[in-house]
Parts: C-alpha cells; sequence; structure tokens
C-alpha cells in the first residue's frame, strides 16, 4: 500500500508541470487507463487552477520585476503578421503545445495574460490533457520508445 501511494504520489508531482512522464510511467507501475487519467489530469488541473488563481499576483510581481520602458516602439509591419497567427492560431497553438512542450503553469499563464478566459483555458487544458496524457500511456503501453538510449 506505501508503494501504491508513492507512486501515485510520483505521478502527481510529475504531472504538475507536463503530462507525458506521469502516463508513461502509469504503465510499468501497472495502473490502469482511468487511474492514469485521475492522477494525471488532477495534476493538470490544480497546476492550471493555481496559476489562474495566483496569475494576477505573477503580473504585479513581473511588473516590479522588469525594468520599464521610456517609449514605446512604434508600430512594425512585420508585427502584423504575428498578430494574424496568434489571432487564428495563438489561443489553440499555445494550448496544444502546454501539456507536453511548454509546461502547464507557462502555458496557462501566457493565455490568461493575453486575455482568454478562464473557462476556456480550463476546458481547453482538460481537453489536450487527456488527449497527451492518452497519446503518451498508449504509446508506452505498445512499447513504443520515445527517447532513444
Amino acid at each position: 500500500m506505501e508503494l501504491y501511494i508513492l507512486q501515485v504520489k510520483s505521478i502527481f508531482l510529475l504531472s504538475l508541470w507536463k503530462t507525458y512522464v506521469g502516463p508513461a510511467l502509469s504503465v510499468p507501475y501497472g495502473f490502469s487507463y482511468l487511474e492514469m487519467l485521475l492522477f494525471n489530469i488532477s495534476a493538470a488541473m490544480a497546476s492550471g487552477y493555481v496559476t489562474l488563481r495566483f496569475s494576477s499576483n505573477i503580473n504585479s510581481l513581473l511588473g516590479r520585476l522588469l525594468p520599464k520602458r521610456q517609449k514605446k516602439p512604434g508600430f512594425k509591419p512585420q508585427l502584423r503578421k504575428y498578430l494574424r497567427f496568434w489571432n487564428k492560431y495563438g489561443f489553440y497553438g499555445v494550448m496544444l503545445l502546454t501539456p507536453v512542450l511548454i509546461g502547464i503553469p507557462l502555458g496557462v499563464w501566457l493565455s490568461a495574460r493575453l486575455g482568454t478566459g478562464r473557462t476556456r483555458i480550463m476546458l481547453t487544458l482538460f481537453v489536450l490533457s487527456v488527449f497527451w496524457a492518452s497519446l503518451s500511456y498508449f504509446a508506452a503501453l505498445s512499447g513504443v520508445n520515445l527517447v532513444d538510449s
């Protein structure tokens, strides 16, 4: 029983930041698919909630730590391309990569900072975390070696 609790804690802690190692470790630990989802998705959602809860504190801390610009730069023509990209793919692009590449706290904070609603962030985080956790779990279950040794 103690080993089981230690395994659950390790899966939960690994999934607070990114959601791919925890599901892959669930296979050798012998967790079922539903157990894996419970431990990994609860960690991802807890991390997202805490980040959203303290995002205003993070913003004010960064405002105090980062130097202030004296003069705002003018509009640059190439910026229009980036704005079009963000408007078309930005939120979903960031959220698609958040559970596996960017990191859950950073992806959630960026999305909130750029004006996305909290409910939309959490719902998208849930769906994409389930997707990536499932993909990682079934890849590990089928014996796919994702990292070359």
